[in-house]
């Protein structure tokens, strides 16, 4: 068998002097587009590939979260940011944890009241630690009816021993006197082991307090089943008397706190006298 010649030794053999013009010129055009043509490169798709174009496939496309300046990324050591309440927060090494508590608290929150709606499990596994539960929070209202704490009233919501009603009033000397806060308070079935998730309803301009979630450290971290629903509202009450900007839930009330306490006192003092005074039933 003829060995294979490539296209450039059958164009200087088309193109000796033997060969008429046009033949000659003609295969020096087949030529040169033999060899100039480009070449096909096959191309393989990996399994792994082809797994992530058949979930990409099939799942919608997820809205991407804000861009932040990689200046600001090294200023503040941002780890990630979190999809909450319709708002994409930064998260640093500082607040990274409560961010996490915060998740666990609205979880805890929804099963409490997926549990007072019918909806969720009717009871633990452990009925005695119920019963414990139960008898511990009768206890405790029937303490808080009879001997009322200063500044301080509760009462069940829709006679569910679970969920309660509480009203703060604002400390004396601070933006928030005159004020009346309401609270509620969801009690999982394995209280006091597990602590209450509280809601502060009531709108109000403190650092930390945000969007009715309360930063103290005695409902997540410091919890204690030591601890009971009388030095939890006695603690928030504290809060208001004495907050704590170096920890915040309201960055910009923090900050005015910080540079100005006197146009945060006035802002304070003014959404104290919007939101939170007590409704008058007999003027209806």
């Amino acid at each position: 068998m003829a060995p294979r010649r490539s296209p450039r030794i059958l164009a200087a053999n088309q193109a000796s002097p033997a060969a008429q013009p046009l033949a000659r010129r003609a295969a020096f055009l087949r030529a040169v587009e033999a060899i100039s043509a480009p070449r096909r490169r096959r191309t393989t798709t990996t399994a792994s590939r082809r797994r992530a174009i058949q979930i990409a496939a099939n799942e919608p496309p997820a809205e991407d979260p804000p861009v932040v300046n990689r200046r600001e990324i090294n200023r503040v050591r941002v780890n990630a940011v979190v999809y909450l309440d319709g708002v994409w927060h930064p998260t640093t090494r500082e607040n990274f944890e409560y961010f996490e508590m915060l998740f666990q608290q609205r979880a805890d929150l929804e099963m409490a009241e997926a549990m007072t709606a019918g909806r969720g499990p009717a009871a633990p596994e452990n009925v005695m630690d119920t019963e414990l539960g139960v008898r511990r929070l009768r206890r405790e209202m029937a303490n808080m009816t009879s001997n009322p704490t200063e500044g301080c009233t509760v009462e069940l919501v829709d006679d569910c021993i679970y969920d309660w009603k509480a009203v703060i009033l604002g400390p004396l000397d601070t933006p928030y006197e005159g004020g009346h806060f309401e609270l509620r308070l969801h009690f999982p079935h394995a209280y006091p082991s597990l602590p209450p998730a509280i809601l502060f309803r009531t709108r109000v301009y403190h650092c930390n307090i945000y969007q009715q979630d309360i930063c103290v450290d005695i409902l997540h971290s410091a919890w204690s089943p030591a601890l009971t629903v009388e030095k939890i509202l006695l603690s928030i009450r504290s809060l208001l008397s004495d907050p704590n900007p170096d920890s915040p839930l309201n960055c910009a009330a923090a900050a005015l706190y910080k540079t100005n306490r006197e146009e945060h006192d006035r802002m304070a003092q003014e959404w104290t006298a919007r939101y939170a005074q007590p409704v008058d039933s007999t003027s209806e």
